[in-house]
Parts: C-alpha cells; structure tokens; sequence
C-alpha cells in the first residue's frame, strides 16, 4: 500500500483522516475518538513527538514484524514535518517497498518541511475545510431519521428526497458519519449491535464508495449526480 500523507493546518483534520483509514481496515481499536497507541500493531507517534534518525529506526523495525492481530502493521505519525531531513532520507526506501497491508500515514501542517522525494512517495490528502471534521454532531443527527427513512426506500423515493436536498454536501458527510457509526457498532460489538442488517464488507464497500465521492465533490463533479449514485448503491436495510 502506498503511504498517505494528509496535509491541514488543522490537526483534528489529520486525526478524522487517521481513523477513516483505520476503520475502513477494521482495525478493531479505532473510534471516533482515535486509536489504542498500545495495540501491538500500532506504532504511534503523536504531535510534538521527536522524529530524528531513531525514530525512522523504530519505523523500519516496525514494520518488519508480523501482525499481531490486525491485518497488517500500522505507523501514524501526525506530524511528520518535524521529521529530520536525515530521518527522511532513512525512510525513502521504506515508503517504496512498503507492504500491501501495511498503513502508513504521516499527518503534517505544510509540505513546507517535507523533501520532494518523500511527497513523490505518498498519496497526498488535502481536507477541505468543509470536510467531515466540520460536520457538528447535532447537525448529523438531524439527518439520522432521513437516512434511516432511504434505507427502506425505493430508489424513485430517494431520488425525490435528493432532489429536494438543500444542503448536498452537508448531507453527503452526514452520510459517511452515518455509516462510520454502524461500522463502528458491528466492530465493537458483533453484527447484532446495528440495526442495519448488511454485514461488515459490505459497509466498508459503501464507506469507500462514500470517500470516493467525498474526491469527486472536490473535483467539481456534480453533487446531484453523486448522490443519485450513492443511493442507488446504498443498500436496504432489510
């Protein structure tokens, strides 16, 4: 897997991104309130964390173990733009060979303090502003009923409900909030804990699908259509 580098000036930003990984590869310690530092597969550098020449051993080390109990290795780093430039240079051929199911993501303000060779090796995340991290928890819930109503509706009656949507992008993060949630429930506590009754790989398939088009909004690509999309891929709840 390619490393992610999630660029915000907004630290809560980088951590909503840092769990949107995490939960989509059911690692079983991630909440909306973040990760168990001391799960055995986790390797876990927090803001303010030192990042020099011993740090980018650790990493390298890390990941040359096998998993415990989740599906690959994890290193996070939220900030890596305290990373040494000599720490860097130890890790380039890290990120070049980095294993399919390793997760790797380095969280930083700026690309200011980044080396080029370092950025040419992740995929580079920018939030917008009015991304998820935005999304108030009242203000999600005020759609909870809507989005429990379409689960049971025909596509002709979500199609309606989008079309007379004012606010799309609003609806479309309250959407991913919704679905996290039910991922989250089934993780924690077994499928019987959500009332939603897909299974787990199938919610992660859609939280993908809903992440995807979270890209496409930022592309300019028609929020209307986007969401007519989504709905026809959103699955009954029974």
């Amino acid at each position: 897997m390619i490393a992610r580098l999630v660029i915000s000036p907004d630290i809560n930003q980088i951590k909503e991104e840092i769990n949107k990984t995490l939960i989509l590869h059911s690692l079983r310690e991630a909440s909306l309130r973040g990760v168990n530092v001391n799960h055995p597969d986790v390797l876990y550098f927090q803001a303010g964390a030192k990042l020099g020449i011993a740090e980018a051993r650790k990493i390298k080390e890390h990941l040359s173990l096998k998993p415990y109990s989740a599906k690959g290795i994890v290193i996070i780093l939220e900030d890596a733009s305290v990373m040494t430039p000599e720490a860097q240079n130890a890790l380039l051929k890290t990120l070049e060979e980095l294993a399919k199911e390793a997760i790797l993501i380095l969280g930083a303000s700026s690309d200011a303090n980044l080396l080029p060779t370092i950025l040419s090796r992740c995929q580079i995340i920018r939030p917008a502003t009015t991304d998820l991290a935005g999304l108030t928890q009242p203000t999600y819930e005020v759609y909870i009923k809507d989005l429990e109503k379409l689960l049971n509706s025909t596509v002709e009656e979500r199609f309606q409900y989008i079309e007379k949507l004012k606010n799309r992008e609003e609806f479309l993060r309250a959407l991913i909030y919704y679905f996290r949630d039910i991922l989250l429930q089934k993780i924690t506590n077994g499928d019987a804990a959500a009332q939603y009754n897909v299974t787990k790989k199938e919610i992660k398939e859609f939280l993908k699908e809903l992440l995807q088009a979270e890209q496409w909004v930022k592309q300019n690509v028609n929020i209307r259509a986007i969401l007519e999309y989504l709905m026809l891929r959103m699955s009954k709840a029974s």
